[in-house]
């Protein structure tokens, strides 16, 4: 057992990440000198309650250890809450166990395991756990009183980035060419420039899967105070992805409206699009 007075490791709180299964029991119990973070004991009967918890815990402790078991798919939820954990410069253990390789997880990974049973034996040799920076991260969109334009110029596209979808870009672009619309490349280099953006569209298609690497991204401007619009049109929707979002969307026709016609993320203004668009349905539906 580890002697708790040893080191400051094992006041490192490390939150747990990865789906509902048992790996959590195991490390927690092979592990007693450690203090974990499970967010098992979260509130589940609302959504609101369990991602605030989640995200709370993925943002402030210093450490991370998110774990994909074998035959199973990477969690949805887990890749958000890795990009809160990244976006705070925390510690973060990765155990991959899908045999898949994953660029964004290699890069964000202080160190990466196979299996559950290396990342024990690891840290039961006491290695120093600590996020990379106390710093505030900056935040794009901070809750203040105060009455002043955020601009809305540089917008990034990411998850399913399809025909129509860019067939909808290219359309934004030619309404507005004033604004610079990014589209995916290269999910490292554009979690480091997240900074840069000033919305975040993301796009998951109802007969595809989610995009991870998009989910990362939605966790890192969760961080940010960043805004993101979901299009999402799944009959069954991941209910704590629509929890990280500012508005929702269904059609990409609603992408385009919001991304050519809001100019301004401050609520003052972009309240006053929503409005409009809300009559504008109303008016369009009722007119069929």
């Amino acid at each position: 057992m580890i002697d708790k007075g040893k080191n400051n490791l094992n006041r490192t709180k490390i939150y747990l990440i990865g789906s509902f299964l048992p790996f959590r029991d195991k490390i927690i119990s092979a592990l007693p000198g450690y203090s974990f973070s499970d967010p098992r004991t979260h509130p589940q009967s609302c959504v609101q309650k369990l991602v605030a918890a989640d995200m709370s815990e993925a943002e402030n402790c210093p450490a991370a250890l998110a774990v994909f078991p074998r035959g199973k798919r990477k969690g949805v939820m887990s890749f958000a809450e890795l990009g809160a954990s990244a976006a705070h410069q925390n510690h973060i253990l990765v155990v991959d166990e899908t045999g898949e390789d994953d660029t964004l997880l290699e890069h964000i990974a202080s160190k990466s395991f196979g299996n559950i049973e290396s990342v024990i034996e690891y840290l039961r040799t006491e290695p120093f756990l600590s996020s990379h920076t106390q710093n505030e991260i900056l935040k794009k969109y901070p809750p203040t009183a105060e009455d002043k334009p955020i601009p809305v110029k540089n917008i990034y596209f990411c998850g399913t980035i399809d025909d129509k979808m860019l067939q909808t870009i290219d359309k934004a672009r030619k309404m507005r060419p004033d604004k610079n619309m990014i589209v995916k490349s290269d999910p490292v280099n554009e979690f480091h420039n997240i900074n840069d953006y000033d919305l975040i569209v993301v796009n998951f298609p109802g007969e595809i899967d989610w995009d991870r690497h998009a989910c990362f991204m939605m966790g890192a401007a969760y961080s940010h105070d960043l805004p993101v619009l979901l299009r999402e049109d799944k009959d069954w929707r991941y209910p704590p992805l629509q929890a990280l979002v500012r508005r929702h969307t269904p059609t990409l026709e609603g992408v385009l409206e919001y991304v050519t016609e809001v100019d301004d993320m401050h609520i003052n203004r972009e309240a006053v699009n929503m409005y409009y668009f809300f009559e504008r349905e109303l008016k369009r539906r009722n007119t069929k």
